[in-house]
């Protein structure tokens, strides 16, 4: 195996994770996940993030506000904000944001409003958006659309859950999309074939740590070094060698994040 892996989305800012940081960081490491991109869900809690990515070599960050996160970040559509603040040098995305009518049925509209606007930082600033999408894939789907013939700009559909009619419009806009401990469950047929229809050059794996550990450590508080077991899990399904696999999921993690080194 040439390369490492790279979990391209964890909370380590999560008490979970923050009030044992070295040790889970030492875990990642000893299992090959040598680089982590640390995300942001709201800017209230941007300096910690900042602080955590500053403090350690191998974290990176994004800047942005999780659309359940909306209606408690008055900052959620301050554009000149995320913009200033995704200058930082280890700065390499934008967003968590997106769509969720899971739990937020009752900000539809300010949800909106925010991915917009980080869509447009993202073109403007030309770093990855990450997109969290749950049970809104029809407006996911006409906001990407729309906002693309506006201007190109790059994403990242994140811990992937939703339909193929989601999963082949991000990848008709060149999208790339990421499978999270989910993918491993038994229950989770449908996103097990989009994880093999996917192209070598867009597929891209995750944590969401602390949240979804994989099968069969399921139910435990998730950490970046299981991103192994995800990604021996891909290569099964995806049938390719493992080491070829990380080699691939590197390639694609930097191209994406084309700050991270």
């Amino acid at each position: 195996m040439k390369n490492y892996l790279i979990d391209t989305h964890a909370h380590l800012d999560f008490p979970e994770l923050h009030n044992r940081l070295d040790e889970v960081l030492k875990n990642a490491m000893d299992n090959d996940i040598k680089r982590i991109v640390t995300i942001s869900t709201n800017l209230n809690k941007i300096n910690k993030i900042i602080e955590i990515s500053e403090n350690y070599k191998e974290v990176f960050h994004t800047v942005g506000v999780h659309p359940n996160e909306v209606l408690k970040d008055k900052n959620n559509s301050n554009y000149e904000m995320i913009f200033d603040l995704s200058k930082n040098k280890k700065c390499v995305g934008i967003g968590e944001c997106g769509l969720d009518y899971h739990y937020g049925n009752d900000s539809k509209e300010e949800q909106k409003k925010s991915f917009i606007i980080q869509i447009k930082v993202a073109r403007a600033t030309n770093l990855p958006l990450i997109i969290h999408a749950r049970d809104a894939d029809n407006d996911m789907i006409n906001i990407l659309e729309s906002e693309y013939k506006d201007g190109p700009f790059k994403a990242i559909l994140h811990c992937f859950s939703s339909g193929k009619d989601l999963a082949l419009c991000g990848l008709n806009l060149g999208f790339y999309i990421s499978f999270s401990g989910i993918v491993t469950f038994k229950s989770a047929k449908i996103i097990q074939e989009i994880a093999t229809l996917v192209p070598d050059d867009k597929i891209l794996v995750e944590t969401d740590a602390p949240y979804l550990s994989p099968t069969p450590i399921r139910g435990s508080i998730n950490e970046p070094k299981n991103c192994l077991i995800t990604a021996k899990f891909l290569a099964n399904i995806r049938r390719c060698e493992f080491s070829s696999f990380v080699d691939q999921l590197y390639m694609n993690s930097v191209k994406i994040f084309d700050k991270i080194n």
